[in-house]
C-alpha cells in the first residue's frame, strides 16, 4: 500500500505532498518556520476522499527531544537507614522556565530489573525524590529521564542519565549464623580439638560490615569465651560440648546461634545416593520412634584440604538435591547426614559419591609375592581416589610372554574386592611382561605400569638331575664295596695256594721295641730308618718265688704263659709297654708258647733273634705276633714238613724241630 503524507498551514496555503510506502517519513526541518501552525495528514491511494484520515496540528517548537537530565546523585538520609535522597537538574537545551515532567528508576546494584517510580508520583517541575524502605547497607543505583509537561509521545522523551550508585546506611544485623562443626587431629600433642564453622551473613542479613565474632562454649563445666575478627572458623578444645556464635556490627548483633554437640542420638538410616547428569539426590529415613528437630547433610570432596559445606534441612523434608555447579564432576566426595535434636546430635551415617563418572586415569601398580616354574602371584596397590574418576567395577590383567607384541595379550577380568592373584599356566624358564587397568561404568581407563618377569626352570629337569646324581653316589658306594670284598676273597685263595711269605705283611722294625735294649739293634735301625727314633720300653724285673710264668702287658691286658713250677730264687721280666705304643686291637694274638719245653731249649736262641756280637738273648713278644700259630702249621702239610725253611731258621731248623716233637 502507497501512503501520501500532507502537511498545509493552518491558513490553507503551502500545502505539501509526500508519498512512501513505509509508516513514517522524515522531512527536512528548514521547511518548516518556527511560531507557524501546521496540520498535516495521511491519505491512500484507496481511499476516496482526502480528508477521511485523522489530522494533526504542531509548530516546529513543541517537536524538540530534550537532553537527559543533569548532575544526578543520591545520598543515604541520615535518620533512616532503610531510605535515599535523590537530586538532579533539568536538560541545558531547553528553557528553564518550561515544566518538565520526570521518571525514575531504581534497582539493587548487580540486580538485572529496574524498579519504575512514574512521573505522576514525582509530580511536575521536581528535581528530587526519596527512596524508602530499602534495604540497609545495601549499594543501589538509579537514573533519571524528562519531556515536555503532558508529552504523549514516548519519542520526545529525552534518554536516561548516567547511573548514579549510593548505599544506605547500617543497621542492626538480623538472623542467626549458621554454625557447624568438623572434628580434627591437633599435630602438636595429638589430641582431638573441635574446629567450628559459619557461613558469612547474608548482606540483608549484616546490615553492615561485620567486625567480629563472639563464641561462647561450656568446656567441660566450665563456660568460656572467646572472639575473632576472622570469618569463618575458629578452634576449640574437644571436650567442647555446647557453643553459641553472635557477629557483631558497628550498630548491634545477631541473635547467639547454638549448636549442640552431645552425641549419642538416634541417627538416620537407608541413607542413598543416587546421581545423573550432574545432579545429586541425597534420600534418607528418619530415625524411628523419634522427631528430630531437622537434618544437617554435609558433603566433603575426599584427600583435600577443603573445609566441609553443610545444608540444614527441616524435619518434614527427608531429600535434597545438588544441580550441577555444587559438586564438581569426577571428584568423590564423601556424604554424611546427621539428625539434630535441641539435646545434640545423631549420626552421622556416611557414604561415598561422583556427580559424573568417567574412566580411571591410571591402573593399579603390580608387585610380584611368589613365583614358580608355571605361575606367579601378584598383588597390587589400591588406585588412589584422584585417579580413579568413578567407582571401580573390576580390574583387567593383561600378561604376553615376551618378545611377542602387546597385540598378542591375554585378558582376564579380576574383581575389585581383592587385591592379590595367582596367575598359573604359565611356560617354565620363559619371561612375560604384565600389565593391570581399572574400568568405571563409563568404561576401561589408562594402562598401568609394565611388570617384567621369568618364569623358574622346570622341576623335572631338577629331579632328574637329583636321581641321576643320588643313583652315581649309589653305584660308586657298591663299586668300593665289591671291590673291598673281592680284594678280600683274592687274598684268602692266594694264601691257600702261595707261600704265607708272599701274602704275609712284613713288619717295620721301627714298631720294634726290642731296638731300646740292644746296640746292634740300634746301630740298625739308625742305619736304616735315620728319620724315626724307637721309643724304649720300660723293663721291671720283679722277684717272684711262686711265678709260675712271665706276665706280658700289652693293650692294658695281661697274657700269661703257662709255665713249669721254677726254682726258687728264679728271676722274671716283665715288660710294660708304653702306651702311646699300644698295639691296635686288630692285631693278630700270638700263638702260645709250648707247655713242656726244657730248660736247654728255653735257652737256647734261634737265629734269626740271635743278637750281633753275642749276648743274651731278648725276645720281646713283637716278632711272635707275626710267626705262624700251630694251627696254622698244622693246616700246611708242606709248612710243618719245611718249617724251618719257611720261617727262615736255617741251621737250627733240625733243632728245633726236634725240640718241638
Amino acid at each position: 500500500m502507497e501512503y501520501t503524507f500532507c502537511t498545509q498551514e493552518k491558513d490553507g496555503t503551502d500545502l505539501t505532498q509526500s508519498s512512501t510506502l513505509s509508516l513514517s517519513l522524515t522531512m527536512d526541518r528548514k521547511r518548516f518556520t518556527a511560531g507557524t501552525i501546521y496540520v498535516a495528514w495521511v491519505k491512500t491511494n484507496r481511499t476516496e476522499r482526502e480528508d477521511c484520515l485523522s489530522r494533526l496540528e504542531f509548530t516546529i517548537d513543541d517537536i524538540v527531544k530534550p537532553l537527559p537530565p543533569a548532575n544526578v546523585s543520591g545520598e543515604p538520609l541520615q535518620d533512616d537507614p532503610k531510605a535515599l535522597g535523590i537530586w538532579w537538574k533539568n536538560p541545558t537545551n531547553l528553557d528553564q522556565l518550561i515544566h518538565l515532567q520526570f521518571e525514575l528508576q531504581f534497582r539493587v546494584a548487580g540486580n538485572l530489573d529496574w524498579t519504575k517510580i512514574s512521573h505522576d508520583e514525582i509530580g511536575i517541575h521536581v528535581t528530587n525524590y526519596e527512596l524508602e524502605e530499602l534495604q540497609p547497607f545495601t549499594l543501589y543505583e538509579f537514573r533519571v529521564k524528562c519531556a515536555r509537561e503532558q508529552e504523549t509521545n514516548w519519542n520526545l522523551w529525552s534518554d536516561w542519565s548516567a547511573v548514579g550508585r549510593v548505599r544506605t546506611w547500617e543497621d542492626m544485623p538480623v538472623g542467626f549464623l549458621d554454625v557447624w562443626f568438623v572434628q580434627q587431629l591437633t599435630t602438636l600433642d595429638g589430641l582431638m580439638s573441635i574446629m567450628v564453622l559459619w557461613k558469612p551473613l547474608e548482606q540483608h542479613q549484616a546490615r553492615g560490615i561485620i567486625q567480629r565474632y563472639s563464641v561462647n562454649y561450656l568446656d567441660g563445666e566450665v563456660i568460656k569465651n572467646t572472639s575473632t575478627d576472622i570469618c569463618c572458623n575458629i578452634s576449640l578444645p574437644g571436650s567442647t560440648r555446647l557453643v553459641n556464635v553472635t557477629a557483631y556490627n558497628s550498630i548491634g548483633a545477631t541473635q547467639p546461634a547454638k549448636l549442640n554437640l552431645i552425641p549419642d542420638h538416634p541417627a538416620p538410616f537407608n541413607v542413598t545416593v543416587n546421581s545423573a547428569n550432574r545432579s545429586v539426590l541425597v534420600s534418607w529415613e528418619p530415625p524411628a520412634n523419634t522427631t528430630p528437630d531437622g537434618f544437617v547433610v554435609e558433603w566433603n570432596r575426599m584427600n583435600s584440604q577443603y573445609v566441609p559445606d553443610w545444608k540444614k534441612i527441616s524435619a518434614a523434608t527427608a531429600y535434597v538435591t545438588w544441580t550441577d555447579g555444587v559438586l564438581y564432576p569426577l571428584l568423590p566426595y564423601k556424604i554424611s547426614v546427621y539428625a539434630r535434636y535441641q539435646g545434640g546430635l545423631g549420626g552421622p551415617v556416611s557414604t561415598l559419591v561422583y556427580a559424573e563418572e568417567g574412566v580411571p586415569l591410571a591402573g593399579p601398580a603390580i608387585l610380584i609375592l611368589n613365583m614358580s616354574h608355571s605361575g606367579v602371584t601378584l598383588q597390587w596397590k589400591v588406585l588412589p581416589l584422584e585417579k580413579r574418576q568413578g567407582f571401580v567395577r573390576y580390574y583387567t590383567l593383561y600378561y604376553v610372554k615376551k618378545p611377542a607384541g602387546d597385540d598378542k595379550h591375554k585378558a582376564l577380568n579380576i574383581s575389585c574386592t581383592i587385591d592379590r592373584y595367582t596367575l598359573l599356566n604359565l611356560e617354565p624358564d620363559s619371561s612375560y611382561r604384565i600389565w593391570m587397568t581399572a574400568s568405571t561404568i563409563v568404561g576401561e581407563g589408562e594402562r598401568g605400569p609394565y611388570v617384567n618377569f621369568r618364569t623358574q626352570g622346570s622341576q623335572i629337569l631338577f629331579w632328574i638331575a637329583a636321581v641321576l646324581l643320588s643313583c652315581s653316589v649309589l653305584v660308586g658306594v657298591i663299586g668300593l664295596l665289591f671291590c673291598t670284598y673281592c680284594e678280600q676273597r683274592i687274598q684268602s685263595c692266594g694264601a691257600f695256594y702261595l707261600p704265607q711269605w708272599c701274602c704275609q705283611k712284613i713288619p717295620d722294625p721301627r714298631n720294634s721295641r726290642v731296638t731300646g735294649h740292644s746296640p746292634q739293634a740300634n746301630y740298625i735301625a739308625n742305619h736304616l730308618y735315620p728319620m724315626d727314633e724307637p721309643v724304649p720300653a720300660e723293663v721291671e724285673e720283679i722277684e717272684n718265688e711262686n711265678s709260675e710264668a712271665p706276665i706280658i702287658k700289652r693293650n692294658n691286658s695281661t697274657l700269661e704263659t703257662d709255665r713249669e713250677p721254677s726254682t726258687e730264687g728264679q728271676h722274671w721280666t716283665k715288660i710294660i709297654t708304653p702306651e702311646s705304643e699300644t698295639p691296635s686291637l686288630g692285631v693278630e694274638k700270638p700263638p702260645e708258647a709250648p707247655r713242656c719245653l726244657g730248660e736247654s731249649h728255653v735257652n737256647q736262641t734261634p737265629s734269626s733273634t740271635r743278637l750281633m756280637g753275642g749276648g743274651a738273648p731278648f725276645i720281646s713278644g713283637y716278632e711272635k705276633h707275626f710267626m705262624p700259630s700251630e694251627e696254622e702249621l698244622l693246616n700246611n702239610e708242606w709248612q710243618l714238613e719245611n718249617r724251618g725253611e719257611w720261617l727262615g731258621l736255617g741251621g737250627i731248623a733240625g733243632d728245633l724241630s726236634t725240640s718241638v716233637d
